[in-house]
């Protein structure tokens, strides 16, 4: 267990003791004067720091051992997919920010709030503190190296719906304790070569130029003493190009890369556009191509 500094600790006891037994305001401001004790408290936690790794996976939902090879349906008809072994993805760079735990931010200050008698943040968790950038929540913290990733199809890994492929560029970041608020991931390029097969089959080249996709937190990841596995970051290829409603409007890639008559289609911000910006749309939608792991009972995320 890792020990506090004697100020910390007489500052707990005044806060959870001492200062109960009183009022404030006698020379200024009760509020104010429990928020300099409560900034005081942060600046103390902030001092605490744990190693967390990550794991960034790519997956398909089919439950098989072949993450090269799956099969949708697009308006109505199946389409076989195998994403050949040159794709790549180039990444950039991979950073989380972190907020501090509720413990020290579930303390009420409106009235309203008070009233409630529940502890609250001041900001919901998976909203960033706007913070300097030297402070421990006002950091960003990097856990993706730079480095261009083949084979990415490639089985190296398990997960709950079957094979998977870590990637290797991660690597392990001194967070402060707290909840995971926002992850950002950029990549200078995505290369992707697949087949696609409805009868016919295209041979589909897609290149994506530099980009970048903030992922949200669907509930609150924890860096805690004691945290027993690596933070999850999963990207999906096949979701990449599955049917999606958007407004009412259907968005189809693979429905509207079969009305083209070529057998072989290049996709690229100069080229076939329309399917370019579908598949941009994808890759910035919430919790389609990137995403975190859902949240159960009794499963630490």
């Amino acid at each position: 267990m890792k020990s506090f500094p004697i100020s910390f600790l007489t500052l707990l006891f005044f806060w959870t003791g001492a200062f109960s037994q009183c009022t404030f305001g006698s020379v200024g401001n009760s509020e104010e004067e429990q928020l300099v004790i409560l900034q005081n408290l942060i600046f103390f936690n902030n001092n605490q720091t744990i190693a967390v790794g990550t794991n960034v996976r790519s997956y398909d939902d089919q439950a098989d051992d072949n993450i090269n090879q799956f099969s949708l349906t697009s308006n109505g008809n199946p389409y076989n997919i195998t994403v050949q072994s040159d794709s790549y993805i180039h990444w950039e760079t991979g950073t989380y920010r972190i907020n501090p735990p509720n413990q020290v931010l579930g303390v009420s200050t409106t009235g309203s709030e008070r009233s409630t008698a529940v502890a609250k943040t001041h900001t919901p968790f998976t909203v960033p503190l706007d913070l300097p950038a030297d402070d421990l929540y006002g950091k960003s913290y990097p856990f993706l190296a730079t480095s261009v990733i083949s084979n990415i199809t490639q089985f190296n890994s398990t997960m709950e719906t079957g094979a998977s492929f870590l990637y290797p560029n991660t690597r392990s970041a001194s967070l402060p304790l707290g909840v995971v608020a926002i992850a950002n991931v950029s990549w200078e390029e995505i290369y992707i070569r697949m087949d696609v097969t409805n009868g016919p089959t295209k041979s589909v080249t897609i290149l994506i130029p530099q980009g970048n996709k903030q992922i949200t937190p669907k509930c609150k990841i924890p860096i805690k003493n004691g945290r027993s596995g690596n933070i999850e970051i999963l990207v999906s290829l096949s979701s990449l190009f599955q049917d999606r409603t958007v407004s009412g409007t259907p968005i189809r890639f693979l429905n509207d890369l079969f009305l083209l008559g070529d057998t072989s289609v290049v996709i690229s911000k100069v080229s076939n556009v329309n399917l370019y910006n579908i598949l941009q749309q994808n890759l910035q939608a919430e919790d389609i191509t990137f995403s975190f792991p859902g949240c159960f009972p009794g499963v630490e995320r």
